[in-house]
């Protein structure tokens, strides 16, 4: 015979353990439009990759050498931007994702994604770090847009869009696309 005792607490447990799992499954349903999010940005950067040109004479133009994509602070992308690019080439070039808190150290850098977890005075700092070198620098905040990144995604009625900062992309002697630039949301011009 079974002790009522051990009969509540039975209950009890399959009752949290019940609890837990709709508790993860409503936090799975909330986070999944953010990993959602990051998986399409992910794929823009990519293609952000197959629609630039560093300047032809730069050591990052050299053939043998691997694109490299700095996330730069806290990664939002998780595996999504490695899965972007596995087994992918540009101009048959591999791509190489790096993850970092400080990337004036990386010598051969092509894009630089500047999260937002980074503080604002700390976002200005690396984009002007980065703006004496051929770097494209890439962000999703107002913050980023306001510091001067060549690129910045935005959201607009939960789909992702970008902005293009010729000037900034341009400085550092960077040409972007003009088939790139007829799908941004907003082009600010180069001054001549």
């Amino acid at each position: 015979m079974k002790q009522p005792g051990n009969m509540r607490l039975r209950w009890l447990a399959v009752t949290i353990a019940i609890a837990v799992g709709l508790q993860n499954c409503a936090q799975a349903e909330y986070l999944r439009p953010v990993a959602d999010e990051y998986a399409i940005k992910a794929v823009f950067l990519y293609n952000l990759v197959k629609y630039a040109e560093w300047p032809p004479r730069s050591p990052l133009s050299a053939p043998e050498l691997p694109i490299v994509l700095a996330i730069v602070g806290e990664d939002p992308f998780g595996r999504a931007l490695d899965e972007a690019v596995k087994d992918r080439t540009v101009r048959g070039r591999q791509i190489q994702v790096v993850r970092t808190s400080d990337p004036t150290g990386l010598k051969n850098l092509h894009m630089a994604f500047i999260s937002a977890e980074c503080n604002p005075a700390r976002i200005v700092e690396l984009v002007q770090a980065l703006a004496a070198r051929s770097v494209l620098t890439v962000g999703d905040t107002e913050r980023t847009a306001k510091a001067g990144v060549a690129v910045n995604f935005v959201m607009m009625q939960g789909k992702v869009r970008f902005d293009i900062d010729q000037r900034a992309a341009r400085g550092k002697h960077i040409e972007l696309s003009s088939q790139l630039l007829k799908l941004a949301r907003r082009v600010l011009e180069a001054e001549n």
